[in-house]
């Protein structure tokens, strides 16, 4: 009875994950308006565009959804904008060419800082190992001198007091 509720189960989990590509692979306004910088001079993303009378943002929404009506893809609808508009108009950079930086650099950029703080850290802790043996090899003949000293002088002290 167990087994056949998780086959039951399993079943259905599969058929729902069958079924969520075809409502995922139809894009729509609000998807594709997250990609693109709205061209009002406000740097924003068409969806988030907050100026009440932007013209750009209605007009590029039009497009999207005159676009989406016709049945073109996501990707034909953003290289249309793109050759209309230019490169500037995408949220992100294109992954490709010299844009490529744009997107490894910044992880570059945290493995160099983390190779930097390792070695950085390797030579405090070298240093701290190396003056722990240096403090150990004192002798205790030195420590006596250093006793003696220590002694003599705080004597000299309050012989003479403080000023």
């Amino acid at each position: 009875m167990r087994l056949k509720k998780i086959i039951i189960i399993s079943a259905i989990c599969f058929l729902l994950l069958a079924g969520m590509p075809a409502l995922a692979a139809t894009p729509t306004v609000a998807d594709i308006s997250k990609e693109l910088i709205c061209q009002c001079g406000c740097t924003l993303t068409i969806a988030n565009c907050t100026h009440i009378e932007c013209g750009s943002r209605g007009a590029m929404t039009t497009v999207i959804k005159d676009k989406l009506t016709q049945g073109q893809s996501e990707d034909k609808i953003i290289q249309l904008l793109v050759s209309q508009y230019g490169e500037s108009v995408l949220a992100s950079p294109l992954k490709e060419g010299f844009n490529l930086l744009a997107w490894f650099l910044p992880f570059a950029g945290i493995l160099v800082g983390i190779g930097i703080i390792h070695i950085t850290i390797k030579k405090w802790v070298k240093k701290g190992k190396q003056s722990q043996i240096n403090t150990e090899t004192v002798s205790e003949e030195s420590e006596d001198v250093y006793q003696k000293r220590l002694e003599q002088e705080l004597k000299e002290f309050t012989e003479v007091g403080f000023r």
